[in-house]
């Protein structure tokens, strides 16, 4: 059986109303359950989730108002949209107070019906997208904070960015002690056969660009020529890449990337997600300078780093 594109409550005191918009519904694979009195409306949904109510303003007994209130209080993430007419405009504004998302103004077209349900259920997705990623980092900041292992910071933040950002996986590389070459230092989901395909040269490519202190994104690995190793990418199952710059001080000092096996084209949001996590590395090595006494110059933490890491046969 198909997945459910989503489950809807309508609530409406005209049975012609709830006969056509489960059928609208129905037909574009939403599960629709309807009443025609708000106190029922308001059992249902104790007994089960909805993602959407969809109610009439106007009804005996318990109106949309009263429904849509009793129904906040249960659950706070329901999506709510209205029936109204230019009657209750008035009726439909205190609505949106109390949390509707939306109104759709009688008699509608299927049409009209689809495409609002469409839009309010994509809205509410990323509501839940974000929300997830923001308590993500939060938790991935906490655990960064309570740590001054700095190869421990650097592999929970590539899950961390893995896990918020949904993709397949990521590297954290740092620039050698002549600026030339970029090397992983951290990696999540990717093999070690890729990661140890050869260093990146900062002067060629995606690491030129986040040299410069911006931010790359390549939609296919196979076709842009700004993909320095695309035989060894493609092998490994990566499509698309973002790549930001790593600053310390104002100055770039390596690449966070996430590579996914789909196309795929990042928001905006997604995009300073991952700058915030570029952020917390730059913060791990700033707490690593303060808690190994390491010299002033970040020049002499870096080639440290360097040594460190080889020396443990890191790379």
């Amino acid at each position: 059986m198909d997945k459910k594109s989503g489950k809807i409550l309508v609530l409406d005191d005209e049975q012609i109303v709830l006969d056509s918009v489960t059928r609208i519904l129905e037909e574009e694979n939403y599960e629709v359950k309807t009443c025609r009195k708000g106190r029922d409306a308001v059992e249902m949904l104790k007994e089960g989730r909805f993602d959407i109510l969809m109610t009439d303003l106007k009804m005996p007994g318990m109106d949309g108002l009263q429904a849509m209130e009793a129904m906040a209080e249960i659950d706070p993430d329901l999506s709510m949209i209205m029936f109204t007419a230019y009657s209750t405009v008035d009726s439909a504004v205190k609505a949106m107070k109390l949390g509707a998302v939306d109104y759709i103004r009688k008699p509608f077209t299927p049409d009209q019906l689809v495409e609002l349900v469409t839009k309010v259920m994509d809205d509410r997705k990323a509501r839940f997208e974000r929300r997830y990623r923001e308590d993500t980092f939060a938790e991935i900041k906490t655990a960064v904070s309570s740590t001054l292992n700095l190869r421990e910071v650097l592999d929970l933040i590539v899950e961390g960015v893995v896990k918020v950002m949904k993709v397949k996986g990521s590297t954290l590389s740092l620039l050698d002690k002549k600026r030339e070459k970029l090397r992983v230092f951290a990696f999540s989901g990717l093999s070690r056969e890729y990661v140890d395909k050869g260093p990146l040269d900062s002067s060629k490519s995606i690491a030129e660009t986040t040299m410069n202190g911006k931010h790359v994104w390549v939609e296919d690995v196979s076709n842009d020529s700004r993909v320095q190793y695309p035989a060894e990418a493609m092998r490994e199952g990566i499509t698309s890449i973002l790549s930001v710059p790593l600053l310390v001080k104002n100055k770039v000092t390596g690449s966070l990337r996430v590579y996914t096996s789909e196309p795929r084209r990042f928001s905006e949001e997604e995009i300073r997600f991952l700058y915030g996590f570029a952020e917390q590395v730059a913060l791990a090595i700033e707490n690593a300078r303060s808690y190994e006494d390491v010299k002033d110059e970040y020049e002499a933490l870096r080639d440290d780093l360097w040594d460190f890491f080889d020396r443990d046969g890191w790379m």
